[in-house]
This record gives C-alpha cells, sequence and structure tokens, in this order.
C-alpha cells in the first residue's frame, strides 16, 4: 500500500498503471486512497480520482469496490459539498447504464446468431426417437461395406 503526498499523486499513478494494462493494481491504489481517511477535505482532485474510480469499477465489474470507495466519499463530502456527491453518483450511473445496454446487445447479437427456436422447431427429441424405434430412421443409415477392422499382426 503506497501513501502518496497528494492525491493527485495517486491519480498519476493510476493512470500510468492502466495505461500499461494493470487496471486491478489502479483500482486498488485509487481504493486505498479513498479509504485511507488522510484527505478530510471534499477537494475538486477528489472528485476526478471518484470520477476515475468509478470508471474503473464499472469496467473491472467490482461492485464491492464501487460501493465502500462512494460511502468513503459521501462520508468525506456530505458536510462540504454534496453536489460532488451527486456528480459522481450520476457519473456512475449513466456508465453503468451504458455497460448494461452494450451487454445486452451483445446478448441479443448472440441469441440472434444462434437462432435457437428454429433448432428447436425441425424436429423435437420424441419424434427423433420415435422414427429409430420404428425403424424410419434405421433407413438412413449407411450400409457397411466390405470392410474389416485390422486383425493384430496384419497390415493394412
Amino acid at each position: 500500500m503506497s501513501n502518496f503526498a497528494k492525491p493527485e499523486n495517486a491519480l498519476k499513478r493510476a493512470e500510468e498503471l492502466i495505461a500499461v494494462g494493470q487496471k486491478q493494481e489502479a483500482l486498488q491504489t485509487l481504493h486505498n486512497l479513498i479509504t485511507s481517511k488522510r484527505y478530510p477535505a471534499c477537494q475538486k482532485t477528489l472528485e476526478r480520482i471518484m470520477f476515475k474510480y468509478v470508471e474503473l469499477c464499472v469496467e473491472m465489474r467490482g461492485g464491492r469496490f464501487a460501493k465502500d470507495g462512494l460511502i468513503q466519499y459521501r462520508i468525506v463530502c456530505q458536510q462540504v459539498n454534496v453536489n460532488t456527491l451527486e456528480e459522481v453518483i450520476k457519473h456512475f450511473m449513466h456508465l453503468f447504464t451504458e455497460k448494461a445496454e452494450q451487454a445486452r446487445t451483445q446478448a441479443q447479437a448472440l441469441e440472434e446468431a444462434l437462432d435457437v427456436d428454429n433448432l428447436e422447431a425441425d424436429k423435437r427429441p420424441e419424434d427423433l426417437m420415435l422414427s429409430y424405434v420404428s425403424g424410419e430412421g434405421m433407413a438412413t443409415k449407411p450400409e457397411p461395406t466390405g470392410t474389416h477392422p485390422i486383425q493384430p499382426g496384419q497390415r493394412g
């Protein structure tokens, strides 16, 4: 756990970690800063940090991190400036809604690609079993030709 002299340094470090693909470490860095009670004043920098934090939480599906961070941010900003908390929550809801819509469209695209209804419409399992029991399915089975398995010691 790194302690930063200024919150701006933690934000800069998180952005560096994101740039090299270490998003989980960036999220943990920002989480440590937000939950550290070391920065009691509700600053504009802390709001920017919360925006980045919320973006990472939505992207990484870190619901627990988002909850903890928002609760801590509420405690810090509740007495001083509630408007910043409102802005952060609106940003969180916007990102979350976008991510949910994106997932919904992907699921619909996959469902359309699979087209499950048409697969089941051809034959039901009961009809398929009945056709094999009655002998209808056996007529389409290819007859074996004059091939026999290779016996041990023989060459093909």
